[in-house]
């Protein structure tokens, strides 16, 4: 290379290095100190930002842990719950289906005894009926027979009246023949 082209190649290269030497003589060790301690705040942070993403990754993971622990106890509840509820209305089916067919044995032993009743009813009614028909007829033809005699009896009573009044006659005028 020939002196011009490695003038060239330093002008080029030449700003940024010539701002570098610039910053170096103004700012001097005060720039490389601010940026050792930007760097070493930057791997601080960097650091700090690790332990914190690893903390709550930790958390995360208890917490989601914990989660899935009382999901799974409020499911195995919520399922016994569910078997509970199953067996009682079971229960209570089997108690109402037990209660109706008892109800309906009640219901048909109450209208048969219901019935017997009714027709020992009617059958004690007819019989009183029948006596009281039977008695009235007796107590009319005894009334009857009473009220004949007494009819004949009154006849009788007369006809002894007159005949006494015709001894009594005879005997006062002596025709005792």
């Amino acid at each position: 290379m020939t002196n011009k082209q490695s003038q060239d190649k330093i002008d080029k290269q030449n700003p940024a290095t010539e701002l570098a030497q610039l910053r170096q003589i103004v700012f001097g060790d005060a720039q490389q100190d601010l940026e050792q301690k930007i760097d070493q705040l930057g791997q601080s942070l960097q650091t700090q930002l690790k332990h914190l993403e690893q903390q709550t990754s930790r958390q995360f993971s208890q917490l989601q842990s914990a989660l899935e622990t009382h999901v799974h106890q409020l499911e195995d509840k919520l399922l016994n719950a569910d078997k509970d509820q199953d067996a009682k209305a079971s229960e209570l089916f089997t108690l109402n289906k037990n209660l109706s067919s008892e109800l309906e044995m009640a219901e048909a032993a109450n209208k048969q005894e219901t019935d017997e009743i009714h027709k020992r009813i009617d059958h004690d009614l007819a019989t009183l009926s029948n006596k009281f028909s039977e008695q009235l007829k007796q107590a009319l033809a005894q009334l009857t027979q009473v009220s004949n005699e007494l009819n004949a009896s009154k006849t009788d009573r007369k006809t002894l009246a007159k005949l006494l009044s015709t001894v009594a006659s005879n005997l006062e005028t002596g025709d005792d023949e």
